[in-house]
C-alpha cells in the first residue's frame, strides 16, 4: 500500500484502480526535466520498466515538454525508451509529433515581430535568449548557457542575434540566466503589460515566452481531438510552472520535488524524480 508520506491525495479524488471507479487511463504524459529524468539526466531502469508495462495495458505513453520535439526524438534513444514513446508534445503544447506516423502538428505560434519588443522590455537584465528551429538552436550570443542547452538537446548552436526570426512565426523564445536573474525576470514579467505574449518559468535557469493562448493543457486538448482520445482519461506528471495547466486540467500528479504551486493544484503527489516517482505511481495506481 502507499503510505501517506509518499502520496497525498486531495479530497474526493478517485483512485485509479478499476474497483475504485477511476476511468481507464488512455494516455500518460510526462514532463522531462525534474520529472522523467533524474538529476543525472537519465531515466532509471525501474521507470523504463514501468513505461514498458503500459504497452501491455494498451495505454499510450508520451512526453509533454518545453523542449523541441526534434531534439527529444533523438534523446529518447539515449534514454532507452524510444520503443515505448507514442507521442512527443513539444514547445509547451505548441506542437506534437506522433511517433507512430511521424506526423507533426503545430498550433498557437508566437509572432516573431514581438521578439524585439520582449527583448527591449527586459533589457535591464543579464540574460541570453534563444529560439529552437527544428534541428538547430539559435541565440543572441554564445555563452555557457547556450552551449549547455545545445549540447543537452544534441543540436548545433547558431549565433545570429535572432533577427532572422523577426518576420517569422516561432514556437517560443527562451531566456537563459542564473537562478537569481531568472527570479528577477519572472517578477518583472508580472508587473508589465504583455497582451501579445505569455511568459512562464520552466526551470530555475529558463524563462519562456509563448503565444498568449498556449499552454501544455491547450496542446493536450488539441492533440486529444486529433487522436480521438478522451480528455477525462489523461494522466499527467510534472514539477514546474510550465506544467501548471496540464496538472490542473487533467489527472495531475506532482513530483515530490515539484514547485509548491504545482503540488497545490495536483490531484496526487508522488515521490521525487530521484526516487522513481513516475514508476512508483504507475505501479501502485495503474499497472
Amino acid at each position: 500500500m502507499i503510505s501517506k508520506e509518499i502520496y497525498i491525495k486531495r479530497k474526493n479524488v478517485r483512485t485509479n484502480k478499476e474497483e475504485n471507479g477511476m476511468k481507464a487511463i488512455e494516455l500518460v504524459l510526462v514532463d522531462i526535466d525534474g520529472t522523467l529524468l533524474n538529476d543525472q539526466g537519465m531515466v532509471t531502469p525501474k521507470t523504463i520498466e514501468a513505461i514498458k508495462k503500459l504497452k501491455d495495458k494498451q495505454i499510450l505513453f508520451g512526453i509533454a515538454t518545453g523542449r523541441t520535439p526534434f531534439a527529444v526524438k533523438h534523446l529518447i534513444k539515449k534514454w532507452e525508451i524510444e520503443p515505448y514513446v507514442d507521442v512527443i508534445m513539444g514547445f509547451n503544447g505548441g506542437c506534437y509529433l506522433d511517433m507512430r506516423t511521424q506526423k507533426m502538428s503545430s498550433c498557437y505560434l508566437l509572432d516573431g515581430k514581438y521578439i524585439p519588443v520582449i527583448l527591449e522590455s527586459f533589457q535591464e537584465f543579464d540574460f541570453n535568449a534563444g529560439i529552437y528551429d527544428q534541428e538547430s538552436f539559435h541565440v543572441l550570443k554564445e555563452d555557457h548557457f547556450a552551449i549547455e542547452i545545445a549540447k543537452k538537446n544534441q543540436l548545433p548552436l547558431v549565433v545570429d542575434g535572432l533577427t532572422p526570426y523577426y518576420h517569422k512565426q516561432i514556437e517560443k523564445m527562451i531566456f537563459m540566466a542564473d537562478k537569481e536573474e531568472i527570479q528577477k525576470i519572472s517578477q518583472h514579467y508580472h508587473h508589465i503589460e504583455h497582451p501579445y505574449y505569455r511568459g512562464v518559468q520552466s526551470t530555475p535557469i529558463l524563462f519562456e515566452f509563448l503565444n498568449p493562448e498556449l499552454s501544455k493543457s491547450k496542446g493536450i486538448e488539441k492533440m486529444c481531438q486529433e487522436l480521438n482520445l478522451s480528455t477525462d482519461c489523461i494522466l499527467t506528471f510534472g514539477d514546474e510552472l510550465n506544467d501548471y495547466e496540464m496538472i490542473r486540467d487533467y489527472i495531475g500528479v506532482a513530483m515530490a520535488n515539484a514547485n509548491p504551486k504545482i503540488k497545490d493544484i495536483a490531484q496526487y503527489t508522488t515521490t521525487s524524480n530521484n526516487e522513481d516517482g513516475i514508476a512508483v505511481f504507475l505501479e501502485n495506481y495503474i499497472l
